[in-house]
């Protein structure tokens, strides 16, 4: 293996390693919901009230 051959391969896995952790930070492989679209959209759809700011 020539020395450009090497460092493409060093390339690819270093890439390969930040979009898996890139994945693995922002929920996962299942979507953040846990796998579950149906609780998701229904969290979305009637969120909590926030309370009110009172100083």
């Amino acid at each position: 293996m020539s020395f450009a051959s090497i460092l493409v391969l060093v390339i690819v896995f270093v890439l390969l390693a930040l979009a898996v952790l890139f994945i693995s930070q922002n929920g996962g492989w299942q979507g953040g919901c846990g796998g579950n679209c149906a609780s998701c959209h229904n969290k979305c759809a009637s969120p909590k009230p926030k309370d009110s700011y009172k100083p």
